[in-house]
């Protein structure tokens, strides 16, 4: 029995900005998608979408981007890898000018279908995979973006409908999604607390940096709400308190070293200017700088 044609949200191309292929000739159904998308100008924020009995799998190569799905906004950076089910309304929010990316969808097979010359328990341990990774976003590896860059170049040097073709283009795909699969897991495996406690060192050995939600959750490959749950589940507040609280505790070490002055403290602690920081430092200590440094300096003596 023939399978009914699927209902896409977009059509098929091939342009120098947007390559959107079918792997179906190519004896790969469980592809209906294989694209790349590299624009030269900023293009409109794609409407909210689903994709009907599809995975949705992207690589970022270039762009600060962001994906929303279900409500939620995930940061997109170069080297991530994004994932949505089915049944997830997303979108990709903005497509900057600049901004590079694979993506494919893996149609799932129906029950008892085989796909990529797997049995049919290889296939149903592959769709359960795809279906289930334990993030939607984690850190790729090089060996993804190298195999999507095989898969273009396979497309477009072989011959159409050659064995050559299929046989390559069918192994090269069955590669990239156990890659995905890999790297999911992989990244999972280096979650919190320890990938926590790396970006919670990274703060703390970078005080003058300007940390944004989007660079830390980036880090860690979580979306925005769990890395602040995650971050104050560890250190008992949310990034920005804590990071202004690490400088407030640097602020009195220095102050009472003495050595460099209140402008130059303020500076190498990212603050706006020496006002902004004897404000914030008043606020948490109770003093202005100048007088925890001469208390600081009658304990001293």
């Amino acid at each position: 029995m023939k399978r009914k044609a699927l209902k896409l949200s977009f059509e098929y191309m091939d342009t120098p900005e947007r390559r959107v292929l079918s792997l179906d000739a190519d004896g790969v159904p469980c592809v209906p998608v294989l694209g790349f998308d590299a624009y030269r100008r900023q293009w409109r924020a794609a409407p909210i979408h689903v994709h009907d009995e599809c995975v949705e799998i992207s690589l970022c190569l270039r762009g600060d981007l962001e994906f929303e799905l279900r409500g939620e906004r995930f940061p997109f950076r170069p080297g991530f890898v994004f994932a949505s089910r089915p049944d997830e309304p997303h979108r990709l929010c903005a497509y900057p000018k600049g901004m590079s990316k694979y993506w494919l969808l893996f149609r799932i097979p129906s029950r008892g279908e085989r796909i990529l010359g797997f049995s049919a328990k290889e296939t149903a341990w592959l769709v359960q995979e795809l279906t289930h990774l334990p993030q939607r976003l984690f850190v790729g590896t090089k060996e993804i973006g190298l195999i999507f860059k095989r898969l273009f170049a396979l497309y477009d040097n072989l011959p159409a409908r050659s064995v050559q073709r299929r046989v390559r283009i069918r192994t090269a795909v069955a590669e990239l999604l156990l890659e995905i699969v890999e790297a999911a897991h992989t990244t999972t495996a280096r979650q919190s607390p320890e990938r926590i406690a790396d970006v919670i060192a990274a703060v703390r050995a970078d005080l003058a940096r300007c940390w944004t939600i989007d660079e830390l959750a980036a880090r860690v490959g979580c979306s925005h709400s769990k890395l602040l749950l995650a971050f104050k589940q560890q250190t008992g507040a949310p990034p920005h308190a804590f990071l202004l609280a690490c400088r407030i505790e640097r602020a009195k070490e220095l102050l009472a070293d003495g050595r460099d002055s209140v402008a130059t403290i303020a500076r190498s602690l990212g603050f706006a200017s020496p006002q902004h920081f004897a404000g914030h430092f008043k606020l948490a200590t109770g003093q202005t700088p100048r007088e925890w440094r001469a208390k600081a300096k009658m304990y001293v003596k």
